[in-house]
């Protein structure tokens, strides 16, 4: 109701309908409202280009009736008879043709401004159908004839700060019951007798990147002690953990990065530059870092690389699919491996 009182008062004004104390009120309103402003003025141009159409197509066509009875008036005179024969036949003619003018002048100018009118309308519904908050549906439209039975979807997973992002030191122990378990399987309800069954929806894409950050555990990785496992890392080990730890992901590649190439075989340094790519979002290179270490004769680190390397594929998702999908059953081809359960629920997740 209040759109429709003002697309009434935006026409009065426009068309010099409203007394001068409510004009000058609304004019107040208009320079105070820049969106007001810019309703008036897409009225006022409706308004033009509708009056300029209605002009320029009724010229047109009273140009064409003009001169088709004044063809057809010079074509039926005689080229003989007498100068008051002319006469009287010129007169007659052009007042036959000035009424004749005339009247479908009133008659299509009537029939134009109906046709105005018209469009003024339907353009006013149409605006103030605009206005109006449109709700977001979604789905398919819904089958008059029979109702569909509701396709039970899994609840998207909460999301939670991406990997480039220092989680909480403390985690919820639902991550741990959660991994050990497999995913329910969902069935969908039998259709009601007499109902038709409802087509099958594409399931949606879950967040993969906030399924990694629901799995990423850094104390699954980098153990709270810094600890080594088989023999001492390489020089600047343990200043680039600090600063790892502190979350200055670029100090730890500049630190370890150099000691690489003097030390390739170095695993703990290589895993620690491997995690701090991770969590600056540099997945390609961090991949390539734990598959190496995934052929590691070390059985722990190996096993930790292997579930960093299905982490880190989920950031490369649907991409990645494929060698995610292979990744985990090598995973789930080890009954005894230190993720399987991980690993299990995971797959789950994303086959």
């Amino acid at each position: 109701m209040r759109d429709e009182l003002l697309f009434d008062k935006i026409e009065a004004y426009l068309r010099g309908k409203l007394p001068p104390a409510e004009a000058a009120a609304f004019e107040a309103e208009i320079a105070a409202e820049p969106e007001l402003a810019a309703l008036v003025k897409t009225h006022r141009f409706e308004q033009q280009g509708l009056e300029w159409l209605v002009e320029r197509d009724l010229k047109t066509k009273m140009d064409a009736w003009e001169r088709e009875v004044s063809g057809s008036g010079s074509g039926s005179s005689s080229g003989s008879g007498s100068s008051s024969g002319s006469f009287a036949r010129q007169n007659t003619r052009d007042g036959g043709s000035s009424t004749a003018v005339q009247t479908m002048r009133v008659r299509f100018v009537r029939r134009w401004w109906a046709v105005g009118v018209a469009a003024v309308l339907f353009l006013a519904v149409f605006g103030w159908w605009l206005l109006q908050p449109q709700a977001d549906i979604g789905g398919p439209s819904p089958v008059a004839t029979a109702p569909k039975t509701k396709t039970p979807t899994a609840t998207p997973p909460k999301k939670t700060p991406r990997p480039s992002q220092k989680p909480s030191a403390t985690q919820p122990e639902e991550d741990d019951r959660m991994a050990g378990q497999s995913a329910p399987s969902k069935t969908t309800p039998a259709p009601k007798p007499g109902t038709q069954p409802a087509s099958p929806s594409k399931p949606a894409e879950p967040d993969y990147p906030a399924l990694a950050a629901t799995y990423y555990r850094e104390q699954d990785f980098i153990p709270k002690n810094g600890g080594t496992t088989g023999r001492s890392e390489s020089p600047g080990y343990g200043q680039a953990l600090d600063s790892y730890k502190s979350g200055k992901y670029t100090d730890v590649e500049k630190l370890l990065k150099p000691t690489l190439k003097n030390d390739p075989d170095a695993l703990k340094t290589k895993e620690l530059l491997a995690h701090s790519l991770y969590r600056r979002g540099q997945y390609a290179e961090a991949l390539t870092y734990f598959r190496q270490l995934a052929t590691s004769q070390d059985k722990t680190i190996a096993e930790r690389s292997e579930w960093a390397m299905a982490l880190t594929l989920l950031h490369q998702m649907p991409a990645q699919k494929t060698l995610l999908i292979r990744t985990l059953d090598k995973i789930l081809a080890k009954p005894g491996h230190g993720f399987y359960n991980k690993a299990k629920a995971l797959r789950e997740r994303v086959k």
